[in-house]
């Protein structure tokens, strides 16, 4: 059976010193999302990593040199980047982002089929099945309702995997250098016009490490980046 090219998806795997999942995790992708599904590009984005990191993306964009892309940072400039990165070179029609440290299923991705159109984009949240920190989810729940009450929307999570369509991706700019990137990409795709769906999935755990969500760089950068979203993106009164 031949994929489907309105299906056509491309994903980043943003990555930063994320050796132990990343393998395991463009597996999942390369697998789970297999032709007779999508018509699949991958894109590792190696930030800056000093682990091995970079070796492990060479490895696999060999192996899988028709669907696997590496692009590498020489020095960690952050999700945001990566994410804009891989979305500058994307070849598919719909644009999406999959954690490195294989804290998600690629699983995801195949209840958003029958939801994905050119005025949609289609995003997961965790619901009860939210196995992270109790610190995580304390943070993650105020950010919501910040940016819920600012920008007058009722989304349950701003941080899951969305999948949108490339061309409404494209329209307008990203600046936001860390987590924020996401919220911002909701948010400006849905002043745009796109509607969105939101659906239920359970998180998996982490495959090893420490997630770079609460570190003091990644925080700041969100800090700073919210900030700057709440200023450029004030709702109309």
């Amino acid at each position: 059976m031949k994929p489907d090219l309105n299906l056509s998806l491309s994903v980043c795997v943003p990555a930063f010193n994320e050796a132990a999942g990343l393998k395991e995790a463009v597996e999942d992708l390369c697998v789970t999302l297999s032709p007779q599904i999508f018509s699949l590009e991958i894109i590792i984005v190696n930030d800056g990593s000093t682990d091995a990191t970079a070796q492990i993306s060479e490895e696999l964009a060999k192996g899988d040199d028709r669907r696997i892309k590496v692009i590498h940072h020489l020095r960690n400039l952050g999700i945001g980047a990566a994410y804009r990165d891989a979305l500058a070179i994307a070849g598919g029609r719909y644009f999406t982002w999959f954690p490195a440290d294989h804290e998600n299923s690629a699983e995801e991705f195949i209840q958003c089929l029958p939801y994905l159109r050119e005025d949609t984009m289609v995003t997961s949240h965790h619901g009860v099945a939210d196995g992270r920190s109790l610190l995580r989810r304390a943070l993650s729940s105020f950010y919501v309702r910040i940016l819920n009450k600012f920008f007058r929307l009722n989304i349950k999570y701003y941080n899951g995997l969305t999948i949108f369509p490339t061309s409404v991706l494209r329209s307008f700019p990203l600046l936001a250098e860390g987590f924020a990137i996401f919220a911002e990409s909701l948010i400006r795709a849905n002043r745009s016009g796109c509607k969105i769906v939101e659906l239920e999935y359970p998180l998996k755990k982490r495959k090893g490490g420490r997630s770079n969500a609460l570190s003091f760089v990644s925080l700041f950068r969100m800090s700073k980046d919210a900030g700057w979203n709440l200023i450029l993106n004030r709702p109309k009164t």
